[in-house]
């Protein structure tokens, strides 16, 4: 690490030059591509987003897999091109032979076409999937995004099996990424194939797994000490604006964000450069105990390494050539100065628009369970005595044809015996004792919890669980209870089905129905429904627009983390379905009673450096 971290230092205008302009290519021309690749998959298979109801439509299509293997690949090779672009800077340094930029153009283009053919497959399955989930990322911007989202992660956690299955999976493929992180720089700096390049680093990673930890953890905790030093700045600059001359706060808030943009790019690609040298130093030290490989060396072997002067030849190659032209730098200083105005005129702008309503609803995910088991009335009371706008709970057909409240289709979990709820009659279940977090209480009817709910004056969030075996009237008789308790007027019925969904607004206009979404890539169509209840991990502003714009709102879930729940409520999302509606009652309340602009940019730091 203190070789590299010397080397970029040396060589630190290179790398920045290099790595903001690798971020511009990615943000610039490959994230259009592979936008535009999504959208033509879609279309072909006649859908307008990937969700987890038509991914087996978009996959089964044959254009559309075919699309959506190209756009995995443009996705990988665009991450081995921008990685391969540090790894055959750092290679040239080591050896000190002059940079030049067509040079290092035509290596990559050499590896491009090594890629091609059916190992290309193998690489997409290294870089598109084991690497993002494993989150050794280096330099890999693209598929950041690419990971298990985090409901079923906090599903598989709630039974001892479960979580022992998590901890082992998440074991296994950080494992694995450890022992293939040279794959790129073997790549870029052999003449091998995908397969060799896995073989080989796996073979000079043995006994090396606690020193690339140590690599990773050292960088970023570099990375996280710079940018906390600097938040604290930022955040004390405007405060202090806030106490001294309130006026000024958007523009010293505009101004501080902008300067922590540019820090975080700056600070980032350092640290890329460095963890990417460090590498390279590993790969040197470790094919030194190895000769199984065809290595190439960056110039002929027996020949003697350039030596150019410090800022000279070795640069020289990665100065563009209109900055040495009369007013070259003068114009770069114009273009910088004109960004940085922009960049500073919409921060600016975004820290002074603060929504002047806070409407965002508070859902209790079945229940308040602190105290009690979900699903049950003991977690329905604790939820109406806290203040929640709604109480979320999953409603389920008995054998006989009764209504309880219970999430899992099999009771193994929340009462320990291996029976499924369409097989048990209602007065089975309701004499059914359940558990969680030390308490005890019995499974309701449905009758009994909106009975409860009434009486409490709490609106309920309903969702249909669906496991196959229905009888009579399943919907109909949903929406009856409601009806009979005079709650259908506030209450929410929502439903991962949206044929379901679609038959309660053909039957029961009165009812305000809700598609529930686990994963969502694409335009957001919420049909007939009046919201959509989506995973947080799929949220964008972009997708709250499209909501709001086609006359529906957008609930997220689950949501459990502060920050995040301030960011939705600051955006305007409509309701948060949360297993901590207390904390999130506290984040709302602190969102409205909120008079200064660092609270803001605070949350908005949050978010640039956990995106990083």
């Amino acid at each position: 690490m203190a070789t590299a971290a010397a080397t970029v230092a040396r060589n630190r205008s290179i790398y920045l030059r290099t790595t903001v302009a690798l971020q511009a290519a990615t943000v610039l021309v490959v994230v259009p591509i592979a936008a535009l690749l999504l959208r033509a998959a879609l279309t072909a298979a006649g859908l307008t987003a990937l969700t987890e109801a038509s991914a087996v439509r978009l996959l089964t299509h044959p254009v559309s897999f075919l699309l959506l293997l190209l756009l995995a690949a443009v996705a990988s090779v665009a991450v081995l091109i921008g990685q391969g672009v540090l790894i055959l800077i750092g290679t040239r340094l080591r050896d000190e032979a002059i940079l030049h930029p067509r040079a290092i153009g035509a290596e990559l283009a050499a590896v491009s076409r090594r890629l091609l053919g059916p190992q290309l497959l193998v690489f997409v399955a290294y870089a598109f999937l084991l690497v993002p989930l494993g989150g050794l990322e280096v330099g890999a911007f693209l598929t950041r995004g690419v990971e298990l989202p985090p409901f079923i992660a906090s599903e598989l956690r709630k039974t001892v099996v479960g979580t022992l299955l998590w901890m082992l999976g998440a074991v296994i493929v950080l494992y694995l990424n450890l022992r293939l992180v040279l794959v790129p720089t073997v790549l870029l700096t052999s003449r091998v194939s995908v397969l060799a390049a896995l073989a080989s680093s796996w073979r000079m990673t043995r006994g090396q797994s606690a020193r690339v930890v140590g690599l990773f953890a050292g960088a970023w905790t570099v990375f996280a000490v710079v940018l906390g030093g600097l938040v604290v700045l930022i955040l004390f600059a405007v405060r202090l604006a806030d106490a001294v001359w309130p006026p000024a706060s958007p523009l010293v808030a505009g101004l501080t964000f902008t300067v922590a943009q540019v820090a975080v790019l700056v600070v980032s690609g350092l640290i890329v450069a460095v963890l990417t040298q460090a590498l390279v130093v590993l790969a040197a030290q470790r094919r030194e105990h190895g000769g199984d490989i065809d290595w190439l060396t960056t110039a002929p072997l027996g020949a003697t390494p350039a030596h150019p002067r410090r800022g000279a030849s070795r640069a020289a190659g990665w100065v563009p050539r209109w900055a040495g032209m009369p007013g070259g730098r003068a114009t770069a200083v114009a273009v910088l100065g004109a960004v940085l105005a922009v960049a500073i005129t919409v921060n600016t702008t975004v820290m002074i628009a603060v929504r002047d309503d806070v409407t965002t609803a508070v859902i209790a995910h079945r229940g308040v369970t602190d105290d009690a088991v979900e699903n049950t009335l003991d977690a329905l009371e604790a939820a109406a005595a806290l203040g929640a706008d709604y109480v979320e709970l999953d409603v389920q057909q008995a054998a006989d044809g009764g209504l309880v409240v219970v999430h899992d289709t099999n009771l193994r979990r929340i009462a320990g015996i291996n029976r499924s709820v369409f097989e048990m009659t209602t007065a089975e279940l309701t004499g059914t004792t359940v558990r969680q977090g030390g308490h005890t209480a019995t499974i309701p009817t449905f009758e009994e919890f909106v009975t409860r709910a009434a009486e409490l004056d709490i609106a309920v969030l309903v969702e249909l669980k669906i496991h196959g075996r229905e009888q009579g009237d399943y919907v109909g008789d949903v929406v009856a209870v409601l009806v009979a308790h005079g709650l259908v007027e506030t209450a929410r019925v929502q439903s991962f089905d949206i044929a379901l969904v679609n038959e309660i607004e053909d039957r029961f206009g009165e009812v305000t129905t809700g598609w529930v979404v686990a994963f969502h890539r694409g335009r957001l169509d919420p049909g007939r429904a009046d919201f959509v209840a989506l995973e947080e991990s799929s949220y964008t502003p972009r997708i709250l627009s499209e909501a709001h714009a086609a006359g529906a709102q957008l609930l997220l879930w689950t949501v459990t983390d502060p920050a995040a729940m301030r960011r939705f409520v600051r955006d305007g999302v409509d309701g948060l379905i949360t297993s901590d509606p207390a904390g999130a009652l506290d984040q709302r309340a602190a969102v409205a009673a909120d008079t200064s602009l660092a609270r803001r940019l605070e949350d908005e730091l949050h978010k640039l450096v956990g995106w990083w």
